[in-house]
């Protein structure tokens, strides 16, 4: 399949739009490697891709400063889920949790930020040893418990969803 024809399912606060030809929809006026400008349906959006996870097809972009995920979903998609391949939930997360003891070394995402599933959220170093902590889901950052550089315990609360 041309990769400009891709059914296109657009998701972001309980709404989906699909769209199944975008050739005529859409067009790129200019793209500057993560910044796009992009005419959908005469009008002008401009597009950062904040997050994205190509293999997953999962993408965080902000369009005119809203947080959108977008996901790709062809045909194939479409018949693996159809055929009850995917039938776990997407995960709900309320929070996260430190897995274990150790020092925040970076912090990837802010309050409000909209995340998706194995989206990075923090590095966490355990015995000279740097952990990513990931999305186990979708759900948007309330918030944030720690500082870059703070040390946690097990089981502290580091993140907090809506």
């Amino acid at each position: 399949m041309d990769r400009s024809k891709r059914p296109v399912i657009i998701t972001g606060k309980g709404e989906h739009f699909e769209f199944d030809d975008l050739n005529e929809e859409f067009q790129v006026l200019e793209q500057n490697n993560q910044e796009w400008k992009v005419l959908f349906q005469q009008k002008i959006y401009h597009v950062l891709i904040k997050h994205h996870d190509a293999d997953a097809k999962n993408f965080i972009m902000n369009i005119s400063g809203w947080d959108i995920p977008v996901r790709i979903s062809e045909g194939i998609d479409q018949t693996i889920s159809q055929l009850g391949f995917l039938t776990k939930a997407a995960a709900n997360i309320d929070a996260i949790k430190a897995p274990m003891p150790g020092l925040v070394v970076d912090i990837f995402v802010a309050e409000g930020d909209q995340v998706i599933r194995d989206q990075k959220l923090l590095s966490l170093e355990a015995m000279k040893m740097e952990n990513i902590i990931k999305s186990p889901g979708e759900g948007k950052v309330k918030k944030i418990y720690v500082q870059k550089g703070s040390s946690v315990d097990k089981n502290q609360l580091l993140l907090l969803f809506e």
